[in-house]
Order: structure tokens, then C-alpha cells, then sequence
């Protein structure tokens, strides 16, 4: 398992964390738009995450300051979503 993988109910969580993009698709590092956005790829415990594993993307209207509040926030959104608590994001049929 590699650094960052968290397990929760059977799952595999993998935060996905990158530098906020502008709209027309630059990184800017010293913006008021920088920080961080986030997804979180999810799959069951020994498979390949790649082929067997879904992605969700944390909706937030402000980028994350750092990248470890990110990755907090995957770690919630990913159990959220694995207990069923977020309409229309499921992972039932992984």
C-alpha cells in the first residue's frame, strides 16, 4: 500500500491532490486562486485502484490552503460517501 492510502469499511481511499487551475487552465502560486483542489479515487481493499476504483471531486467554491487540509477533506468525503451519505456519489457496486 503506498503513503497516503487510507482504508475505511473495506475500501481503499487514495486523495488526489493538485494545484488549483485558473479557468483558462494556468497554475498560478502566488494568486488569490491558488491552493489546492481535490478528488478522491475510491476501491475496494486489494484491487487495482486504476481499473476497479471510482473518482469523486470535492466540489468547494474556494481552494484548499494547503495540501494536508486537502487531503483531510478527501479522507471525510470518501467516508461520507462510502456510508452513503452523499446523494447521487455511490460506491454499492465497486
Amino acid at each position: 500500500m503506498t503513503q497516503g492510502v487510507k482504508t475505511y469499511k473495506g475500501y481503499e481511499i487514495h486523495p488526489l491532490i493538485y494545484p488549483r487551475r485558473t479557468a483558462n487552465g494556468v497554475t498560478h502560486r502566488n494568486s488569490i486562486d491558488s491552493g489546492y483542489d481535490a478528488s478522491v479515487r475510491i476501491c475496494r481493499v486489494g484491487t487495482n485502484p486504476t481499473a476497479d476504483g471510482r473518482v469523486f471531486r470535492l466540489a468547494h467554491f474556494r481552494p484548499f490552503e494547503g495540501a494536508g487540509k486537502a487531503r483531510i477533506a478527501c479522507i471525510e468525503h470518501a467516508a461520507r460517501v462510502i456510508d452513503g451519505h452523499i446523494d447521487g456519489q455511490t460506491v454499492a457496486d465497486l
